[in-house]
């Protein structure tokens, strides 16, 4: 039978873009348990991977090894979760079977034991049915099919596939230097005598990558706040504000903080920097953030009814880090779209739209609105942007430069930035 699954894995492995973590004979069984619970607390709570992973890690004590095999293995199973209810037909919620399969479907073989816990009953045939699926829908198949058939819509087949394939890749690790504290140059040295290589980016005078290694937040520098880690694709987000020292900016969909930091250092500690969010957990976890990196010209406000009035024509520019689908993401957070419906797009629009018509209002007249959203799909972005300039509200604006960021062209996460210009006559 072994002989059966090999062939079938080779088979399928030229259409097959997922590659198996490296697992030795001896990890497989307690690893396969252990990606089992993790996957059982993901749907019991209908949560996120890595808050499953991080409770899965706080209950009992795991080598720096067996973290890393779990959190590697746990991430490329729901990059082909698709797959494998195709596969199970409808039994996806059997997380042993889960599990097993996707296994089988990496390249992994099984011992006779193993496979009465972990494989399906007529595995030939779930394998067949994932053959004719990928044949089908090439690398869209690992993603849901309304959001694969709405990704063609609007992007085009042979670009969706692009970025699609892309998305499946392990996403590399890069750090924002944190210009408050360190240059980056002397931040790699620092890295360098804690034995961790970074390498420099040319992209920006920030950015470092980082090898994917848990020391790096136990070292010395990360302690002291001289870094945070951050996308390429993010931290080019917050240069498009032009933010200069003394400037009065709203960080309007702040979190927890990514871009605040960025935006804090840009600044260079002067001026005042509102960071707002609706949330007051992810504001306190901002505040927690900002202390470690030394920004103190932060204030956090949580959004009430009468935000938008006491700010009015207050700010020199304003960054709307809209919420949206979080799809230019995908290979960071490869479950993000796991309970999601066709609904959940139209949704976040109409929040995008809100915020576009009512955080507007806070700027200066001949100061700037960033807006950006980390997806790959132009209803999101261009076409967002667009439909604002052309509404009562966007009389008083211009475009004045716009980028998107693309993960099969530019290999990082996806995505859209605009920046508007207030007309200087404009009253409202």
């Amino acid at each position: 039978m072994l002989v059966v699954f090999k062939e079938i894995t080779t088979k399928m492995s030229a259409k097959n873009p997922l590659v198996l973590p490296r697992l030795q004979h001896s990890d497989i069984t307690s690893v396969l348990k252990d990606v089992r619970e993790v996957v059982e607390r993901v749907f019991v709570k209908q949560g996120r991977l890595d808050i499953a992973l991080r409770d899965t890690f706080k209950e009992r004590l795991f080598s720096e090894k067996q973290r890393g095999l779990v959190a590697e293995c746990a991430y490329s199973l729901f990059r082909c979760w698709e797959l494998l209810s195709i596969g199970l037909q409808g039994k996806q919620l059997d997380s042993a079977l889960a599990v097993g399969f996707w296994f089988i479907l990496s390249g992994g073989t099984l011992h006779s034991s193993q496979k009465k816990d972990f494989t399906p009953d007529h595995l030939d045939q779930a394998i067949k049915r994932v053959e004719d699926y990928l044949e089908k829908n090439q690398a869209g198949a690992f993603y849901p099919s309304w959001f694969n058939e709405l990704c063609i819509q609007e992007l085009g087949n042979d670009t969706w596939q692009e970025i699609a394939k892309a998305q499946l890749s392990e996403p590399k690790v890069y750090i924002r230097t944190n210009t408050l504290k360190i240059t980056r140059d002397n931040l790699k040295e620092a890295l360098r005598k804690e034995m961790i290589n970074a390498t420099v980016i040319t992209e920006n005078n920030l950015g470092l990558e980082v090898p994917r290694n848990s020391r790096l937040f136990k070292t010395k520098a990360f302690a002291e706040g001289f870094f945070e880690m951050q996308d390429i694709g993010s931290q080019m987000v917050s240069p498009f504000l032009l933010a200069k020292p003394k400037d009065r900016i709203i960080d309007a969909c702040a979190g927890e903080g990514g871009k605040t930091l960025h935006i804090a250092a840009m600044m260079e500690n002067t001026g005042r920097l509102i960071a707002m969010d609706i949330h007051s957990y992810k504001l306190d976890e901002l505040k927690r953030r900002a202390r470690r990196a030394g920004a103190w010209n932060i204030q956090t406000v949580v959004i009430e009814a009468k935000t938008i009035k006491k700010h009015t024509s207050t700010a020199d520019a304003i960054l709307i880090d809209a919420p949206c689908s979080g799809t230019g993401v995908l290979r960071r957070n490869p479950d993000a779209l796991l309970f999601r419906k066709s609904t959940f797009i139209h949704d976040v629009l109409h929040i995008q739209q809100e915020l576009l018509h009512t955080f507007h209002k806070t700027v200066k007249p001949g100061g700037c609105l960033v807006y950006c959203t980390c997806s790959i799909l132009p209803s999101e972005g261009e076409k967002q942007i667009v439909a604002f300039l052309q509404s009562e509200n966007g009389a008083h604006w211009s475009l004045e430069e716009e980028r998107r960021i693309c993960p099969a062209k530019d290999g990082f996460d996806g995505f859209y930035i605009a920046r508007l210009r207030k007309k200087l006559d404009s009253s409202s």
